[in-house]
């Protein structure tokens, strides 16, 4: 009798790691791509757009008059950029992530948790994960100028074709 055998096992491999990757307790291809792929592209994207709104590229206030005249005075390196005074909030955002100070990344559930966040702190004690909260919501002195947002449509893209690799991988027996 003629029949035809169809070998499932690299569906049963992904059935019992994606759902251990996406649930954070896997270190398969899926969860490797979100800590290596993904957390990278939406740094890479956030410090890309965090160097065009500085230069003022984007909708963030202008800086003040007062802050222009503090830093013609030589009180900081960037008479006229938004928020590169030090370059520590710009740093927390590198896409090598080699454990900046102020800089976030950290497994969840169905993902990675990337932005600001840690001990890392300015010389004057403040945390970075403050000073980023500060400009991202508009607190005190400073108007509201949101560094973390949700990544554009090709880092979107992007991070779609490395998690479809990612799935295929585990169907190959990584």
């Amino acid at each position: 009798m003629p029949y035809v055998t169809i070998n499932v096992t690299g569906l049963a491999r992904y059935l019992r790691v994606v759902p251990a990757d996406f649930a954070g307790s896997g270190m398969g291809p899926v969860r490797w791509c979100f800590r290596y792929r993904w957390a990278p592209y939406y740094r890479m994207f956030a410090q890309r757009r965090f160097n065009k709104f500085a230069r003022g590229g984007g909708d963030w206030p202008p800086l003040a008059e007062s802050t222009k005249r503090k830093r013609r005075k030589g009180k900081g390196p960037a008479k006229y950029a938004i928020l590169i005074d030090t370059g520590v909030l710009r740093a927390a955002l590198d896409y090598n992530f080699m454990e900046q100070p102020g800089a976030l990344q950290k497994d969840i559930p169905y993902g990675i948790r990337v932005g600001y966040g840690g001990p890392g702190r300015y010389p004057d004690g403040v945390s970075i994960a403050d000073v980023a909260s500060f400009h991202q919501h508009g607190m005190g002195n400073n108007p509201k100028r949101e560094i973390i947002v949700p990544p554009d449509l090709p880092t979107i893209l992007k991070m779609a074709k490395a998690l479809k690799a990612a799935a295929l991988k585990v169907m190959k027996k990584y």
